[in-house]
């Protein structure tokens, strides 16, 4: 999957989460609970997403001294 189209599923889904937390029939101190708790969560899969990312572009990067001679 493409980095932007996982930002852009990742968009949509924080969008919605808070559009129904929003719609919701509940008290605005509980609603503003709830968005605060989905929001902090989705900085964490945010977070955790970009570290495998990072992790992963330092997998592929190569050292090209360690790499064997092919000529």
């Amino acid at each position: 999957m493409k980095s932007g189209s996982f930002f852009a599923l990742l968009a949509g889904v924080a969008v919605g989460a808070t559009l129904g937390i929003l719609l919701a029939p509940d008290k605005g101190e509980e609603t503003r609970k709830k968005i605060k708790k989905t929001a902090g969560d989705c900085v964490d899969k945010v977070k955790e997403k970009i570290s495998d990312l990072k992790a992963s572009k330092e997998d592929d990067d190569v050292d090209p001294a360690e790499q064997p001679n092919l000529a």
